[in-house]
């Protein structure tokens, strides 16, 4: 290795002697398309496109209005894709704007987006997020906005006072624990309903014969009505939503059998770390669902149920988990009376029906067999919980090791998550089940977030760990409990290559990285150096990293002794934070800064210009360079194709070789 950079610098060495033996006193900078240099780069990427700019992003301009339902703004920004629970979010662009204000933002995108998102930001981290195109000039939350009266209020209540309730069932849960430690599903035997905790929990539904007033109408035990649709630009937001948290497939570490385990993401909701998945009445409106999307080939077997109470209601000396299992369980939603087994297999969206939910005002500790006093409104603090009972209709088989109750208080789950073969299909490998990180016996099967200032509900109906089963908007009713995104600027990676003549395309031999801070600084990073010349990094005027210090000594060596982070990681990056002007992107200040090579007198410097080598790259995400002596070509195999063709394979930094990249801990 040592060999080769020495036989590298003879040859630099005798091209500056040449150079200055012909009285060239201008610097060479490595941007300049000379013979030997394009000779060099085509025997390795094939002939250049003459058009090739090697620009990996696409930049535009946007001015947005920031007019979201927020109680106030203080920023905006231009985000890749929805921050809600999302943890591939990254912010692009932003801009202190009080509510009101408008605002013209300049951002940087990957070439693999054609959407990007707008979104307003308050005081207490609260975000409101709009959908926009690419390209498009102007952005304003008014619309979306609109989608908030689209909910029951109480005055569009039904006047009731009180319901008729058809006859209880026992649930699958009161079924097997009468059966006790004999219990069989499928074959095979359980003891987990052996205490009898559950004997007393019991299913009750309204009568249909029941009469109600302002469209409000009965049907399989649920109280609804038909409602139109979404507002203008509210399904592109939702789409954005689902497609950021809540995606079904996926390839990644957490996925078993291509579907996406989205349990570490709904473990951070705020409904789920304080408040158990519970929803609380407001004690004004009425507590409404709309379901919006069931993607999920049992559907119809889904039905959604739901119990409340006060903490003060349980008795003294009372476990609060028992006290939930003999609470009287209310149907809400009959799955299958929403939606087409051609929509779910589509997963379309939809917002057509709007269910409600008694207040059963009981006075002797349980409801009855037909008249009971109810009310349309939930007085306020009620916790109020959901499950989804799975049956197919009118089978109530309790052998089926399909059919059972599975709640959002992942405490109630314990034993039907230890059913074989389906529920349990979900649980952790360490506890027996299938999936990697896969859920503890008392996780929860529905997660509640809010977004757009609303609440969803998300449902995990059976084997695996997606939570996009079932999708259901909370219309009314509810306090919200915001989600606080933190998302952080997107990375660029700035990668360069020392010398056009002799230049080996591993592209490692300085790697920066850049990211918004905020609208006026930016974090500049030194992550790797894979050349022994003596370095210095211009145009970051940072109090680290600065062109009076050498880049290798940054990480507390002298040039020529060793590659720093392209043969192991051995050393942090070298971390700095500049100013910048607020109409400057990231990747603007990253175009301005060079790599000056001490023991050649060479610049190093970006290039836009059509056909040249590339001598430097600006990949945005966070890209995985190459390997010391792996070229480009061989840690990304579809690199040489996009530079023989700009048109093709623009994407071609997301797909690395396996081994030959650089992969930092």
């Amino acid at each position: 290795m040592q060999r080769y950079e020495l036989m590298k610098k003879t040859i630099l060495t005798v091209i500056t002697v040449l150079a200055a033996l012909s009285s060239c006193t201008k610097q060479m900078e490595l941007y300049d398309v000379n013979a030997a240099a394009k000779n060099n780069a085509e025997s390795i990427f094939g002939s250049i496109d003459p058009r090739q700019d090697w620009n990996m992003t696409v930049s535009g301009t946007v001015t947005v209005t920031a007019n979201a339902d927020l109680e106030d703004i203080t920023k905006v920004q231009i985000l890749t894709e929805s921050p809600f629970l999302n943890e591939d979010a990254r912010v692009l662009a932003e801009a202190n704007v009080k509510k009101g204000g408008t605002v013209t933002l300049k951002y940087d995108a990957p070439n693999t987006f054609d959407k990007l998102v707008a979104a307003c930001v308050s005081s207490q981290g609260v975000y409101y997020i709009q959908v926009f195109r690419i390209g498009q000039s102007k952005v304003s939350f008014i619309n979306a906005a609109k989608s908030r009266t689209t909910r029951a209020s109480g005055s569009e209540a039904p006047t009731f006072t009180t319901i008729k309730l058809a006859a209880p069932q026992m649930s699958f849960n009161a079924m097997r624990a009468a059966e006790g430690a004999s219990c069989t599903i499928d074959k095979k035997s359980y003891t987990e309903w052996a205490d009898g905790s559950w004997k007393e929990d019991m299913m009750w539904q309204p009568a249909d014969d029941n009469v109600l007033d302002k469209g409000w109408k009965m049907d399989m035990g649920s109280i609804y009505r038909d409602i139109n649709g979404f507002a203008t630009g509210e399904e592109n937001n939702i789409k954005a939503i689902i497609d950021g948290f809540l995606v079904k497939s996926g390839n990644d570490a957490y996925s078993v059998n291509g579907k996406r385990n989205n349990l570490r993401l709904i473990r951070n909701s705020q409904n789920f770390t304080l408040n158990n998945n519970y929803l609380i009445s407001d004690g004004v409106n009425p507590v409404t669902l709309i379901p919006i999307q069931g993607y999920s080939i049992e559907f119809k077997l889904n039905n959604i149920y739901y119990y409340y109470y006060k903490s003060e209601d349980i008795p003294a000396g009372m476990d609060e988990v028992d006290y939930i299992k003999q609470l009287p369980k209310f149907k809400a939603i009959p799955v299958e009376r929403i939606e087409s087994s051609d929509q779910a297999s589509k997963g379309a969206l939809f917002r057509s029906k709007e269910f409600l939910l008694p207040f059963y005002n009981y006075t002797d500790g349980s409801p009855v067999e037909g008249e009971n006093p109810a009310s349309a409104i939930f007085p306020k603090g009620y916790k109020i919980g959901f499950l989804n009972m799975k049956h197919a209709k009118g089978d109530y088989n309790i052998a089926n090791c399909k059919y059972g109750c599975t709640y959002g208080d992942g405490r109630l789950n314990y034993e039907v998550n230890h059913i074989k073969g389906h529920y349990n299909s979900a649980i952790d490998k360490n506890l027996g089940g299938n999936s990697e990180e896969g859920m503890q016996f008392i996780d929860p099967r529905i997660a509640i977030f809010s977004a757009n200032r609303k609440i969803y509900m998300c449902f995990e109906d059976g084997a695996d760990c997606n939570y996009c089963d079932m999708i259901i908007e909370v219309g009314s009713g509810i306090e919200i409990i915001e989600e606080i995104p933190f998302v952080e600027g997107l990375d660029y990676t700035m990668c360069f290559e020392d010398s056009p003549v002799t230049a080996d395309y591993d592209m490692n031999d300085v790697v920066i990285q850049g990211r918004l801070i905020d609208n006026t600084h930016v974090q500049i990073s030194i992550i790797a150096c894979g050349a022994y010349d003596k370095l210095f990094l211009y145009g970051v005027d940072g109090s680290i990293i600065n062109k009076e210090k050498e880049i290798h000594s940054l990480f507390g060596y002298s040039a020529s002794e060793q590659f720093i982070n392209t043969t192991s990681y051995d050393k942090a990056p070298i971390v700095d934070v500049i100013t910048k002007d607020t109409e400057e992107t990231v990747k603007d200040v990253l175009k301005r800064i060079y790599v000056l090579d001490a023991s050649t007198n060479q610049e190093i410097k970006y290039s836009e210009k059509a056909g040249a080598t590339p001598s430097v790259i600006i990949v945005p995400l966070n890209f995985s360079y190459p390997k010391e002596k792996q070229r480009i070509t061989q840690a990304y195999e579809n690199f040489a194709s996009w530079a023989q063709n700009k048109d093709t394979y623009t994407d071609w930094y997301n797909t690395p070789t396996e081994g030959k990249v650089f992969i930092r801990q």
